[in-house]
């Protein structure tokens, strides 16, 4: 995928507040966009397929409470969700999205819900 391809034709889909940073969720045709900006001017993102979003509702769509550990475990024979980053940054889009939601924080562990996606 090149940078025109990448970065073309964004629409802002949500915000996603975490435990130390916010997030904003980009949707584009095949992908989404998770950004972190920093105070200056730098930052963050990560590319998500769509295909990764579908295969973690698929697996876990209903389950509450569940961890990026206990997802990356779920997950493992996904090609989009290689660590737990990836899951993480998924994980993120799903709630930017309003598929999922942050249900708890302990400490830096961050709990969520993921909701079934009726096919």
């Amino acid at each position: 995928m090149d940078n025109r391809s990448l970065f073309s034709g964004l629409q802002y889909r949500g915000r996603v507040r975490s435990v130390r940073r916010d997030y904003h969720v980009l949707e584009g045709a095949h992908h989404y966009v998770v950004l972190s900006p920093k105070d200056d001017a730098g930052g963050y993102y990560a590319i998500v397929h769509r295909a990764a979003l579908s295969y973690i509702a698929k697996r876990l769509g209903g389950k509450k409470s569940i961890t990026t550990a206990e997802a990356f475990e779920a997950c493992k024979r996904s090609k989009y969700l290689t660590n737990r980053f990836s899951v993480l940054n998924a994980l993120y889009a799903l709630v930017g999205t309003k598929d999922a939601r942050i249900s708890k924080v302990v400490g830096h562990k961050l709990f969520f819900g993921i909701r079934k996606r009726i096919v």
